[in-house]
Formats: structure tokens, sequence, C-alpha cells
């Protein structure tokens, strides 16, 4: 798999590599998770959530209860224009599928890195047209190239409507003279986006003009009809066909529609590209602060297989960098709001029918409403960003709330979860072995033990798994 080897590790390493495993490729373990990754072998676990089965059965008859994430923009916008109270079933459609998804999925990585792609190639849903055509930009845009080439994912993301008219694209053309008076159609929004935040950073080293030249590449890249079909349409009379430099690529003139994407091929395979994604990806999975040490191999790899993600992800999840925090007592890396929320929810085996009616409202008062960053740069991805006391206080109540079975939407069996155990210390133990792999501290036990027997609404088993949710150790992962 890489420059460290899994095989061979004594049943106690085993069991906490598996959940440092389950903790970052994953949304966190549920009850006998770790002990079935260690029993597959954490190699091949790894490599199977890299390179994922095409399906999920179980995953897709749950996703069947919500039929518009299947529409088309232009099906979105038919049902909009026949009747506008409709968008709102199809966004909460939207908002659960996400959830169950990351809750359910067998195929853990790739919601994660779903999840990922779409805060690095952010859109906001309650901009305009975003709204109707956010559906089909996760689902064609995101999805499919979530765990192949970055090339392709870049390109799937520039010619998507929902980031062109994110980024106001679909309004820049070539400046004309007209009666002697410039007219400026020229927009830089996303030519600044693709270089800023998609690709080579923000440290890169390129200019104005260098972004003035990438907004021109795009120019006559548009929408057809933002009202009725809402898909890609390039108008070549909207193209500015003069010669273009962009960050050391010459383009002569006379190009058309081929001008933006030999700027992304360019982009794609560039060297501050692979350090920038790469940077964002250890940001991700190993530290808020990942070591140089580990972008320079990301990177490294990153140019050997022409930006293939499956490789990248493989050579961090490889390294000693990647584990060093499981194996050397490090901190942990705290978790975001969606981290938190599907982690518990996966925890306590929590079966998730609708998204809409509570665990969208916890996220959005931790400050991660879904698909509603408004600025391109997505949700951070630093732990450290999301400890505050405010953040910290919603995140205790969801914890408690959950384990009482007191969240709309999300069923938990507290009691078949505590196998029939009564004593406080002995369901601590029990689920400290089960779901967090022994990492939970003599502390937090003995805290969890001490829970009142004599208070039986909620249950005793209840109030230990709450507080064992909102304890320090599973704040972090």
């Amino acid at each position: 798999m890489g420059a460290l080897s899994l095989k061979g590790l004594t049943s106690d390493v085993g069991r906490r590599a598996a959940f440092h495993a389950l903790s970052r490729l994953a949304y966190g373990p549920g009850p006998g998770d770790v002990d079935r990754v260690v029993e597959q072998g954490i190699e091949e676990w790894i490599l199977g959530q890299v390179h994922p089965p095409s399906s999920d059965p179980e995953l897709d008859s749950r996703l069947r209860g919500f039929p518009s994430i299947a529409y088309g923009t232009p099906q979105v916008l038919s049902l909009y224009n026949a009747d506008n109270r409709v968008i709102g079933t199809i966004i909460n459609d939207l908002y659960s599928a996400k959830l169950v998804r990351s809750v359910h999925a067998e195929n853990q990585l790739l919601e994660v890195m779903v999840d990922f792609w779409f805060n690095h190639f952010n859109v906001n849903i309650n901009d305009g047209f975003v709204r109707y055509s956010i559906i089909s930009y996760e689902r064609d845009a995101i999805r499919p190239h979530a765990l192949g080439k970055f090339r392709a994912l870049l390109g799937a993301t520039a010619t998507h409507p929902a980031m062109m008219y994110y980024l106001d694209n679909y309004l820049s053309t070539v400046s004309r003279v007209q009666n002697g008076r410039l007219i400026q159609g020229l927009n830089e929004n996303y030519g600044r986006e693709l270089m800023e935040l998609h690709t080579v950073g923000v440290d890169a080293g390129y200019t104005q003009p260098h972004v003035f030249d990438a907004a021109r590449c795009f120019t006559g890249w548009g929408i057809d009809n933002t009202g009725t079909s809402g898909l890609f349409s390039y108008r070549s009379q909207n193209h500015d066909t003069a010669a273009k430099s962009v960050f050391g690529l010459e383009l002569p003139a006379g190009g058309q529609r081929d001008d933006g994407e030999k700027l992304l091929d360019y982009l794609a395979l560039h060297p501050a590209t692979a350090h920038f994604v790469s940077r964002k990806l250890a940001q991700r999975f190993v530290s808020d602060d990942p070591p140089q040490t580990l972008i320079d191999k990301m990177v490294g790899t990153w140019a050997s297989s022409g930006g293939d993600i499956p490789s990248v992800l493989l050579r961090m999840f490889g390294s000693t960098e990647f584990w060093a925090e499981e194996f050397l007592e490090g901190p942990g890396k705290p978790k975001t709001p969606i981290e938190f929320v599907v982690s518990g929810v996966r925890a306590v085996q929590g079966q998730v029918t609708n998204g809409v009616a509570g665990l969208t409202g916890y996220l959005a008062n931790m400050g991660w409403p879904l698909y509603q960053c408004i600025p391109p740069t997505g949700y951070s991805f630093r732990g450290a960003d999301w400890l505050n006391a405010s953040s910290q206080l919603y995140r205790m109540n969801f914890a408690l709330d959950l384990s009482a079975n007191r969240i709309g939407g999300v069923t938990v069996d507290t009691r078949a979860l505590s196998r029939g155990l009564s004593a406080p210390v002995a369901i601590a133990n029990a689920m400290a072995n089960d779901v967090f792999a022994g990492t939970v501290t003599r502390q937090t036990l003995d805290s969890a033990a001490r829970v009142d027997t004599r208070t039986t609404n909620p249950s005793v088993a209840s109030r230990v798994t709450g507080l064992l949710l909102a304890s320090p150790e599973f704040q972090v992962r």
C-alpha cells in the first residue's frame, strides 16, 4: 500500500490502527466495525475504500425514498416552473440523501471525498440558479470523479452550469467596441478562483495579468438558458480569440473552446497544483498543519501518476506521517461539525430516514449548514477552526439528544447498543471497547460510570452513551 506495512500487527495495536483508519478514511466506526476491519486486514480494507465497488445495494435501497436526487437540471426547472413549492421537497431530498450516504455507505471514503471535493469546488445552494442545478453538480461533476483523475474532476466542475453561474462565468464574453466605445464583457471571477482556490493556490506566484488571461480562456463558456434547461453551452462568437499568456502557458491567437481546455490540462499537472491540493488533502486526513515531508511525498506521486487521486491517497495512507498520531500518542485532529455529527450517528448505529427533521438543524447550529457555505473557499478542514464555546455546547446537546433518541429522522436503540448490560460502568466499558477501541481515558470512563441509576428517563444506557459521545475523546479523530 505504501511505505508503511500494516501486516502482522499485534491484536491491540491492530485494533488501534483499525480505529485510526476508520476515524480518518471513514466517518468513524460503528459497533463491531473495528473488529471487522482487523479481521479483513487493514491494508485490504484501505485498498477496498480507495478502489470501491461500483454498487452498494443496501445504500441504494435506502436512497429510493429520495427520488429527486436522480433528476437532471431540466427536470428540476420544469417541475419548479409548474409549481414553485416543489423545490422545497427536492432540496430536502438532497439534504437527506447526503446524510444517509454519509452514515450508511459501505464505501465511506467515497463519501468523505465527495464532501472534500464539494468544498474544494464550492457552490452555494442559495445563489439563484445554483439551487436548481446543485443536484446535478454533486451527482455528475463531483461524485463520478472523486476517486479518479484530478483533471477529469477539474474539467467536470469547470463546464458545469452550477459553477458557471456561481462564479459568473456564464456572463463572461469578449469585450467589444461599439460606436467607438469599449463594451467590457469579461468577468474575471472564475479565472481568479480557478487559480487561487481550485489549482495552484494564492501563493503560487501568478499575477493579475495571468488572472485576466485565464478568464479570457473561458469566454464563450456559458449556460444555454437558466430558466428552462440549464445546460452547458459554448458560444464561439463570445470567445476572445486573441493570444493569451497564463502563468507559463502561451496560447496563440485563433483558439476557441480549446483555450480553456488547454489551460485546465496545464493547471491540473502544474507542480503548484500538486502541492496546494496535496496539502489540503493532508490537512483533511492527517493534521491541521501537515508535515512538509508528507506533502513532498504526495506531490511526487501526483507528478508520477498524472494527478491520479487514488494513487496520491494511497501514498498518504501508507506514510508514517499518517499513522503518527495513533502510534506516537498524538493529540488527535479535532472533528469538523459534519464529522462529529455523522460519526456520532454511526457510533450508536443510528438509522437515518430523514436528514431534514433534525440533523441539518444541528449542523447549522454548529456552523455547517449543508451546501450553504457563502464564500467560494468552502468550509475549513482545519479542526481547530471549529473549536469554540457555542459549537461545543451544541455538540454536547447533540450527543445527549442523539443517545436519548430525541432527534427527528434518526432512530437509536440504546438498549441493543448496551447489549443488555445495566450497570453504568459495564455499559461504558463495553462501548469504549466496541466503538472506541480502548482509546477512552480512565477519567471519562469514571465519569460515565457515575451516572445516577435512580433516574430511568432517559435510560442509564442513553445517558452513559451521551456522556461518551460528548467526551473530549470523541471530539477528535
